[in-house]
């Protein structure tokens, strides 16, 4: 019986790998689905130039619009095309037809372990240099709430901040000092992120990738400065990102899972981590869940078990948002802190001479002054309007008002539309852009600024001198990654990899939360283009081109997410 399964399994592999062998035209479907990924690159490329759009008609702009979605249309079929029949193309290159096929491998039980070690001792050398931690003026607010200097905030999510007294009085225990107490602290945040990154590759492992991309993968994730910077940042993006990527993978699996129990247990977990780390992550597992039970209208059991789940996450969410942080005593974010693009839409219809009544002008100018307001408005960056609001305005007045002013800002859309479109593309444009006026921002300059806990740098490799070699290091790397990548381009290459898995019938579940990341991006983001706000879409690119360009006969089967099989 074994060898009849083994000789069945031989003959279906050996089948699939002939059907792959053929070349295959486009059909009609596939015709038709490119139709709606082509005007993504048009919208990029035309408001992404927003200045050279400006100074031509809208009919001109049309024209460009028109012209830049048939370029991307066709450039689309063909990369599709060619990536669909690469294995017939590969045929005249004499090194791949060596190669040996592709199969899923089993996993010995210390693979997974050997890439967290390669993972955790790629990241070691920054985290020694660094030592304690990269110390931002965030993680600063946030340990003197912990130390009971400032009240409970939940700014920042709040839950982090338990996470990090969690650690930090477990490490002031062991140690007797604030220093070494955050180092503790950054030692299992670093060895969270490489759990992750490792996880991912051990995923690529048991899909059957090929070594040389294992080995890529496995590059991008060691010798990326960004990685092992970010892992020892502390910050709150650090353990977003890493359980962003554990839900996405969970996302692309759940359908394959519906009947474990454990996997939903699993599910929950990661949707709720997800909601609490990020004031954005309630966005993203809501989008993703409406996506999710559209997809699976038809299968009741899924349906019935998934819906479940997402209500479980969202009543655990709201009680914790609701009675739990109010019996902890943790004060709201303060209102101006979410309504980031609304109040650059409204500012920007001001200062540039738009259509506004006096009572409106009135409304505005009893948040904002208008008087100064030019000064204090910058298109880019709302963390400046914000103080502005917050030291010379008064907030208050929409918390009292929040119907009157949510009116305002719909009329006033109404008759300025082309000024909150301004607005729009110029805070957000760093996020889908290809090239933006402005340097991206991926860490800075200084890694340790100014605390009142005596916390200083304790560098444990090399000396001062050669840190700051480091140091130069890390700034070449930053101006490098500015000149050959961008977070614009992760956005076009995932919008690509969405249109592949379309053109192949591929299950496209994980790409849904990096979507949504991006759509809350376009809501609410106070700055325009910084790095770490989509970082874990980026960080999430090779296991994303295994799923939408991995090969099709090995990869599009019902049981894809299977863990037994998949694993991922």
């Amino acid at each position: 019986m074994k060898f009849a399964r083994h000789m069945k399994t031989s003959i279906n592999d050996d089948a699939l790998e002939g059907q792959s062998r053929a070349v295959r035209l486009p059909v009609r479907r596939q015709f038709l689905l490119l139709l709606f990924f082509a005007p993504f690159y048009a919208v990029f490329i035309v408001l992404g130039n927003w200045q050279k759009s400006a100074d031509y008609s809208n009919l001109q702009n049309m024209g460009r619009f028109f012209l830049w979605t048939v370029i991307s249309y066709v450039v689309l079929l063909i990369l599709c095309f060619l990536i669909s029949n690469r294995d017939k193309l590969a045929d005249y290159l004499p090194f791949y037809s060596k190669m040996q096929p592709q199969r899923r491998r089993s996993g010995k039980w210390y693979t997974f372990p050997v890439c967290f070690l390669f993972c955790l001792c790629s990241y070691l050398p920054y985290y020694l240099m660094y030592y304690p931690t990269w110390f931002n003026n965030d993680a600063i607010w946030q340990l003197e709430q912990i130390l009971g200097w400032k009240a409970k905030s939940n700014h920042h999510p709040y839950f982090h901040t338990m996470v990090i007294r969690f650690f930090f009085h477990i490490g002031y225990q062991l140690f007797g000092n604030n220093t070494d107490a955050v180092g503790f602290y950054t030692f299992w945040q670093m060895a969270v992120v490489a759990a992750v990154f490792a996880f991912y590759l051990y995923v690529l492992y048991r899909r059957g990738t090929r070594p040389l991309w294992i080995g890529v993968a496995a590059a991008f994730y060691v010798l990326l400065p960004v990685h092992g910077m970010l892992s020892i940042c502390m910050g709150k993006d650090a353990f977003f990102v890493a359980v962003l990527l554990m839900f996405a993978w969970l996302c692309q699996n759940c359908v394959a899972q519906r009947e474990e129990k454990s996997f939903y247990l699993i599910y929950f977990a990661a949707g709720l981590l997800l909601c609490m780390l990020r004031s954005n992550g309630i966005f993203i597992f809501l989008g993703t869940e409406v996506v999710l039970l559209l997809s699976g209208i038809r299968d009741k059991r899924f349906l019935a078990r998934q819906s479940v789940c997402a209500f479980s996450v969202l009543l655990c969410y709201l009680l914790y948002q609701g009675p739990v942080l109010k019996a902890m005593q943790v004060e709201p974010p303060d209102t101006i802190e979410g309504l980031s693009m609304p109040t650059q839409h409204l500012m920007c219809t001001y200062v540039k001479g738009g259509n506004l009544t006096e009572e409106e002008v009135a409304m505005i100018d009893a948040v904002a002054p208008v008087e100064n307001m030019e000064e204090h408005y910058n298109p880019y960056l709302f963390d400046i309007a914000k103080a502005y609001i917050r030291e010379e305005g008064n907030q208050q007045v929409i918390k009292d008002n929040k119907g009157q002013y949510l009116m305002l800002w719909i009329r006033a859309g109404l008759r300025n539309p082309m000024l909150y479109l301004e607005a729009e593309v110029r805070q957000t444009a760093g996020y889908w852009a290809y090239r933006t006026p402005h340097e991206e921002y991926l860490y800075g300059e200084y890694f340790m600024v100014d605390n009142p806990f005596g916390i200083t740098a304790e560098r444990k490799l090399f000396s001062y001198d050669a840190s700051l070699a480091m140091g130069s290091m890390l700034m070449k790397f930053q101006q490098l990654y500015r000149k050959v990548w961008s977070m614009g381009l992760n956005t076009w290459v995932l919008v690509f990899a969405l249109a592949y898995m379309a053109y192949q019938k591929k299950r496209a579940a994980f790409g849904v939360p990096f979507i949504m990341l991006l759509g809350s991006l376009l809501l609410a983001t106070p700055v325009y283009n910084e790095f770490r706000y989509a970082y874990g879409l980026f960080a999430a690119l090779p296991l994303l081109f295994s799923y939408a360009f991995g090969s099709s006969g090995l990869y599009n089967q019902k049981k894809e997410g299977d863990v037994n099989e998949e694993m991922a």
